[in-house]
């Protein structure tokens, strides 16, 4: 099942990277009614990344960044958006505890597990109700050291134990069709537990429901700056970049985007890389998984037709995947697909930065 799910999210995160960027490109240009419309395919194409990216991660293929991010700064950035989600006939409590609660994971996961408990919390209170996020440090016997805890109760109908020992089974439901995927809790789990941490969760029917995750704390570090506004991507400034890409859409929209962002773009296929005139060109953007020869492979050959030529790969695989499967180096930047302009201009940008032994 982990192979079936991670061979479909590559593939439609191939699509949901031509759906997104096109839909971007027309929104440029309407207002009105179709703008709205247009609204509504990009948000829905953003909540397909996010199932996709619960896919990955239950296929163990999910791209993680590890960074350290205090846990209190998740509960405070995200009060807003679970306020706007849960609707008016909830209330949603925050708690954190004094100072910063420093973890490593990926910040993008820890606000999926937050979203996906208090979505949780709602569907179980169809009356209205409480929900309260909080964090503090634990102490327990059961596990050594000290944890950064987030602990996530609610006041609704509760589960069965048969329900409760089979939560985190992916796919599992108590839900209508419509409604959920049963993969939430799944995703969690996962989550959790690639961060090295802990879930557990106590239910009494007509009472409640509260999770507690424990994640491993960093003592005497500090985090840094989390959840600042995005940064607007560096334009170019006629630098060439070749891109290499079996998707004739997706190259579509890539030399699209970095037309647009003050680049020059070359696409080319497998087919057509032998009689390419590689002088002036920069950087190679290649996709991992080619049809005759992996990236790699094909940025090699070049590289010895072009020394110091810079590469940037992509892929809707995993990180961890596509590295260890294919031999890509750690220093090797790969964008993952589906990607907005906005991050394709910025993993240019930084792969074209220089560096040393790369010609200007």
């Amino acid at each position: 099942m982990g192979q079936l799910a991670g061979g479909v999210a590559h593939d439609f995160n191939n699509l949901l990277a031509i759906i997104m960027n096109y839909a971007e490109f027309v929104a440029e240009e309407v207002t009105g009614e179709a703008a709205d419309d247009l609204s509504r395919i990009r948000d829905a194409a953003e909540r397909a990344r996010s199932l996709t990216g619960q896919l990955l991660l239950f296929a163990k293929r999910d791209p993680t960044q590890v960074e350290t991010v205090d846990l209190n700064s998740v509960v405070r950035d995200a009060e807003e958006l679970l306020s706007r989600t849960i609707g008016e006939n909830i209330r949603l409590v925050s708690r954190v505890c004094p100072g910063e609660l420093a973890v490593r994971a990926n910040r993008g996961r820890l606000d999926q597990i937050l979203l996906n408990l208090v979505i949780n919390a709602r569907d179980a209170m169809p009356s209205g109700g409480v929900v309260i996020a909080e964090t503090d440090i634990a102490e327990i016997s059961e596990f050594a050291g000290r944890w950064a805890r987030l602990t996530v109760t609610d006041t609704g109908t509760g589960m069965t134990p048969e329900v409760r020992d089979r939560l985190f089974e992916p796919f599992l439901t108590t839900k209508p069709a419509e409604q959920g995927t049963g993969l939430g809790l799944a995703t969690v789990y996962g989550i959790v537990g690639d961060a090295g941490g802990h879930i557990s969760v106590e239910s009494d029917l007509g009472i409640g429901t509260t999770f507690r995750i424990m994640l491993p704390l960093v003592a005497g570090v500090s985090c840094g700056e989390a959840g600042g506004a995005e940064a607007r991507p560096p334009s170019g400034h006629g630098e060439h970049v070749l891109v290499v890409e079996d998707e004739q859409y997706v190259r579509d929209v890539v030399a699209r985007v970095l037309g647009a962002g003050g680049y020059r773009a070359t696409v080319a296929d497998e087919d057509t890389l032998g009689d390419l005139d590689l002088d002036g060109v920069e950087l190679l953007l290649a996709d991992v998984v080619l049809r005759d020869e992996p990236g790699p492979v094909v940025a090699a050959r070049l590289r010895a037709r072009r020394p110091g030529l810079a590469v940037l790969y992509m892929s809707g695989y995993s990180d961890r995947q596509i590295r260890d499967q294919y031999g890509i180096d750690e220093e090797t930047p790969i964008l993952h697909k589906p990607f907005t302009a906005a991050e394709l201009l910025t993993h240019v940008g930084e792969a074209l930065a220089p560096t040393p032994g790369r010609r200007p």
